[in-house]
């Protein structure tokens, strides 16, 4: 009887183990990369996660500014496990940036209040100041018309 070498099995066992324990969070924003002044602009946002102990998206916020300075919300709590939200706007004058911002606290599971790589969530720190990690953020190109 032939017997494999027990260097080669427990790799193979580790890597089959991880999916087990592998959590999967996610947060993702479609935008276009750019558009012309005066159009209308559809961006969605979708937050995801896949725990299995009664973590939920417990609030979801996302902000579009024309100016990088005046922002305004598209707030929401409580959306369960899976969620996509659209941010609509007009798109202003050419030659400028628009912008979309997006943070997400997985709250109600064993892992506590976390974004979405996983990290405890600083409430007092990197939340309030739109820090990546727990933020994404994209530019959208406004260009003449």
């Amino acid at each position: 009887m032939k017997t494999r070498p027990a260097g080669l099995f427990l790799p193979l066992l580790a890597l089959l183990a991880v999916p087990a324990f592998a959590l999967e969070r996610s947060l993702a924003i479609a935008a276009p990369a750019a558009v012309a002044a005066g159009t209308d602009v559809h961006v969605e946002i979708t937050a995801s996660t896949a725990a299995k102990d009664g973590e939920q998206i417990g609030f979801f916020q996302a902000e579009y500014s024309l100016d990088g300075k005046t922002w305004v919300p598209v707030y929401a709590e409580n959306l369960g496990k899976s969620a996509t939200r659209a941010v609509n706007f007009r798109a202003e004058a050419g030659g400028a940036l628009a912008f979309v911002r997006v943070r997400v606290a997985f709250r109600g599971g064993a892992a506590g209040d976390v974004d979405f790589a996983g990290k405890a969530i600083e409430w007092n720190s990197t939340w309030g100041k739109w820090a990546t990690p727990p933020a994404r953020q994209v530019a959208i190109k406004v260009t003449p018309r």
